[in-house]
């Protein structure tokens, strides 16, 4: 029987194969495509690549030498999540594209927050808690975690690439345009406060070539800007021409004035640096002019060139007279941390007034209030002392000079004496009476001096160097040319222990210069032990100098039995004189016990020790009252007079031996007044 199958056809067949090959050959294309587009991905992906752009050498270069060196591009520039990553290779394509088109020059990036945080590299954990960075102290938290001035801030807000040579790091210009921009009204916004970011140095540093400690200042209540007033440089303006290197829409550039918008727009949606926009704020030991500060403009009313006062505190202007700024101008201080109107304000008097129409109609004063202020009660007086001191001189000059006119007909003498004139209206017009710098006007006025003694000389005039002779003390230390100008007219000198000290017998009649008895190196402390002026005063050749009295006051009036207002007691040795006790200068001695029983019946010196045990029980007894709670609940006149009982006995220094009944009758009504 015939067999009916057909045969298979031969086209479908060829078809079939063909088909299968072309599927190997799309799959195996497909494929290699896909490793091709790998591997294209990962290259492009690495830094090595992007660095093959020459204008992005430098950003590589940074990013070398940054602590992100070891993190890739990608992982900051592209945000976590695939289609992230897809969006930030098509936006970099697309720079590509520009730079191949010459339609972009510089590279542009913006880094989100959420890069920064992803996994295994920065969290908000680990954000928490104040940072250093120089000076201050810095935290993430209140930037960026927080609105701040009404703005949301990201880490690309600070931390940036504005800075040549360095990677994604923080200028502190853009700390200063937030910190130290004025608000509309002009003033400084709350968050300038010094404290809020950087507290005032520790150490000791070094200005004008002196030690000086904030400490001393801040902690008598002294603000920073009562020395540092010109720290801050720009106001951080915008101007309408900036907005056109990046937009060309008038309908964008109009709302420069929506300040909200703006800065949504540019800091929080978009990473636009500050300084695009602003103009640079500046902060720091800025060079400084205390007559053109941020809250003081002297020079428009005052000029340097011819008010005294401000060459003084230049210390220039002076003929033959070195320059010599005042400390005030070293270290910074302007004119309106003195001049604060504590001390009060003066009325202009007239119209001719210089300063009339200039500060409201009146002018701050400056006085011993603003110094203690800053300085301490330390230096209590010395205002008053320096201008006492400068003016006295000053009239004491003048009609000296006067008397030496005669030398201005004389062409060889003229220039001398114009000079000296000159100098000597410099410090006499001064307001301040030469406190601007007294330093400054102490020389002035010995170049003053000596022209007119050798300007006396020349002509003949009797009076040749008396000019010179009246000057005050000048020490080898400076001392009495700055802080203790004067010291030697003072009337006396209160010591530690209450008692009076002459410094005119010392400096002037005795020679001595402020070293003889002071520590230059430890600033005023005594240079040796009280009991060793005995060295010179018990050497002294005239009787008067050797008066007991004259050193040990208060000895001589408990050993007399009548000491102020205190009720009188007999003296117990009267008839005796101190060297009797106490022998003949200079072979000195402290009388003890034994020392007695020369004069007295023996056992006189058990009833001396007894005398002195008793008072220095009360002794004891009334400094715990002193120090209890309930002296300080005691009438002020009543802890006056019992702190003035303990500065006399022990000012006495006897215990008791010189009268012991006049100091127990003392020292028991101090006992009483304070409840003991």
């Amino acid at each position: 029987m015939a067999d009916d199958r057909l045969p298979p056809s031969r086209p479908i067949s060829r078809w079939l194969r063909l088909l299968r090959a072309l599927f190997v050959l799309m799959a195996a294309g497909l494929l290699s495509f896909g490793l091709l587009g790998f591997v294209a991905v990962e290259q492009t992906a690495q830094p090595a690549f992007c660095g093959t752009c020459h204008n992005m050498v430098p950003y590589i270069q940074t990013w070398q030498a940054s602590a992100h060196r070891d993190v890739a591009c990608i992982e900051c520039h592209y945000e976590p999540g695939s289609l992230e990553t897809l969006e930030g290779k098509f936006k970099a394509i697309t720079q590509v594209a520009k730079y191949i088109t010459s339609t972009e020059s510089k590279p542009y990036a913006e880094v989100a927050d959420e890069s920064c945080l992803r996994s295994g590299c920065h969290t908000v954990p680990a954000l928490e808690g104040p940072i250093r960075f120089g000076r201050v102290s810095f935290e993430h938290r209140d930037h960026v975690l927080e609105v701040r001035r009404g703005r949301e801030l990201q880490c690309t807000s600070c931390h940036s690439h504005i800075l040549e040579g360095e990677h994604f790091t923080v200028s502190k210009t853009v700390c200063f345009t937030c910190h130290f921009k004025p608000e509309a009204d002009g003033s400084l916004p709350e968050h300038a406060d010094c404290m809020i970011c950087h507290g005032p140095p520790e150490e000791e540093i070094l200005v004008a070539g002196r030690s000086f400690r904030h400490r001393d200042f801040t902690d008598r209540g002294v603000r920073c800007q009562q020395c540092h007033t010109s720290v801050v440089k720009g106001r951080g303006e915008v101007s309408r021409e900036r907005c056109h290197t990046c937009h060309e829409e008038e309908g964008h550039i109009n709302r420069i004035g929506d300040v909200a918008f703006m800065h949504e727009q540019h800091v929080t949606n978009h990473k636009v640096e500050c300084f695009q926009c602003h103009d640079e704020i500046r902060h720091g030991l800025l060079e400084h002019d205390p007559f053109e500060s941020g809250r003081n403009d002297c020079r428009s009313c005052h000029d340097p060139d011819h008010d005294p006062f401000l060459a003084l505190l230049d210390g220039k202007g002076a003929a033959g007279v070195p320059e010599m700024p005042s400390r005030m101008r070293q270290t910074m201080v302007d004119c309106l941390s003195c001049h604060t109107g504590h001390a009060g304000r003066s009325e202009v008097a007239s119209e001719d007034d210089p300063f009339a129409g200039s500060h409201h109609g009146a002018r701050n004063q400056a006085g011993e209030a603003d110094c203690l202020h800053c300085h301490g009660t330390a230096f209590a007086g010395m205002l008053d002392r320096w201008q006492t001191t400068l003016t006295a001189q000053v009239e004491r000059l003048r009609p000296l000079l006067e008397q030496v006119k005669a030398a201005a007909a004389d062409e060889a003498l003229a220039a001398d004496w114009r000079d000296a004139r000159r100098n000597l209206e410099l410090v006499r017009r001064d307001p301040s009476h030469g406190a601007h710098n007294p330093a400054y006007s102490v020389a002035i006025l010995e170049n003053v001096a000596e022209r007119i003694d050798r300007l006396s000389e020349a002509l003949g005039l009797p009076a040749a160097g008396n000019a010179a002779a009246g000057l005050p003390v000048r020490s080898a230390d400076g001392c009495t040319q700055t802080c203790h100008l004067g010291i030697e007219a003072a009337a006396e000198t209160r010591m530690a222990d209450g008692r009076a000290f002459p410094h005119r017998r010392h400096l002037l009649d005795g020679g001595l210069d402020c070293r003889s008895c002071h520590s230059v190196q430890e600033h005023g402390r005594p240079a040796f032990p009280r009991r060793e002026c005995g060295g010179c005063h018990h050497e002294a050749a005239a009787e008067e100098d050797r008066a007991c009295s004259s050193c040990h006051p208060v000895a001589a009036a408990m050993f007399a039995g009548e000491y102020q207002d205190f009720e009188p007691w007999p003296a117990v040795m009267e008839g005796l004189e101190c060297a009797d006790c106490h022998g003949e200068p200079p072979d000195l001695v402290r009388p003890d016990a034994d020392s007695c029983e020369m004069c007295h019946d023996e056992g006189y010196g058990e009833i001396l020790a007894d005398w002195q045990q008793e008072i220095s029980s009360s002794l004891a007894r009334l400094r715990a009252l002193l120090a209890s709670p309930a002296a300080a609940s005691a009438p002020a006149a009543a802890r006056d007079r019992a702190e003035q009982v303990l500065r006399a006995i022990e000012a006495d220094g006897s215990l008791g031996a010189h009268n012991s009944l006049l100091a127990g009758s003392m020292l028991s009504e101090a006992i009483d007044l304070l409840g003991g």
